[in-house]
C-alpha cells in the first residue's frame, strides 16, 4: 500500500471517526447541522445524517442527497443562528489569509448556536496536505519557486498546489474568542486543534 494511501485511509480515518464520536456524543442535543467545506461521505453512518446541510464552493458532487449549498464560507448566504451546529473539518486552512480565516470564524459562530471547526496544528512537523516534514515552516515565496512539487508526495504524484495557512493556538484563540479549544495529539505532539462552543 502507497504510503500516502496509508496516512490518509489508515490513520487519518481512525482520527476522522475519533473526532465524529467525540462531536456526536458532545452535541448530541442538535438537530440541525451546517458542513462547512464538507461532503456528503463525512456524515454517512451519522445520527445527524438527515440533519445535515453542506456549504462548499465546489459544485454538488453527483451523488449527493444532503442538502448542498455552493458558496462562499466567508460571507454564508444563512441568517444568524440559521443551524444549531456549525460544523467544519480542516477548511478553515483553504479560505485564504488571515483575513479570510477570521471571516469564516465570524460566519461560524454567526450562523450556529454551537460550533465545531477543526483544523490541524501549524507547529506539528507532518504537512497533512502535501505530506511533507516542515514545508509549512518555510516562507510562502518558497511554494511559489515550485519548491513543494519536488518536495512533497503529492507533488511527485502531480497535485497542484492549494491555498494552505495552518493556524496555530494563539490565533484561535483570537479568532473564536468565545470558544473552548480541543487539542488532538498523535504520538504525543498536538497535531490538530477542535474550536467548540
Amino acid at each position: 500500500m502507497p504510503i500516502h494511501a496509508f496516512l490518509y485511509g489508515s490513520v487519518g480515518g481512525w482520527l476522522r471517526g475519533r473526532r465524529q464520536r467525540w462531536v456526536e456524543e458532545n452535541f448530541s442535543d442538535c438537530r440541525r447541522v451546517l458542513d462547512i467545506g464538507g461532503m456528503p461521505g463525512t456524515w454517512t453512518n451519522s445520527r445527524f445524517a438527515e440533519d445535515v446541510t453542506l456549504l462548499n464552493v465546489l459544485p454538488k458532487p453527483a451523488i449527493c442527497a444532503l442538502p448542498y449549498v455552493q458558496g462562499d464560507a466567508r460571507a454564508a448566504p444563512f441568517a444568524d443562528r440559521t443551524f444549531d451546529l456549525a460544523f467544519s473539518n480542516s477548511a478553515i486552512e483553504h479560505v485564504g489569509g488571515l483575513a479570510d480565516q477570521r471571516r469564516f470564524a465570524s460566519e461560524m459562530m454567526r450562523i450556529g448556536g454551537h460550533i465545531y471547526c477543526q483544523t490541524p496544528n501549524r507547529w506539528f512537523p507532518v504537512e497533512p496536505h502535501h505530506l511533507a516534514l516542515f514545508l509549512h515552516w518555510l516562507p510562502d515565496a518558497w511554494f511559489t519557486a515550485g519548491v513543494h512539487r519536488w518536495l512533497t508526495i503529492n507533488g511527485w504524484r502531480g497535485k497542484p498546489r492549494e491555498t494552505i495557512r495552518f493556524l496555530t493556538h494563539s490565533e484561535l484563540r483570537e479568532l473564536f474568542p468565545d470558544c473552548q479549544i480541543r487539542v488532538e495529539r498523535f504520538l504525543l505532539w498536538p497535531k490538530s486543534f477542535a474550536v467548540w462552543r
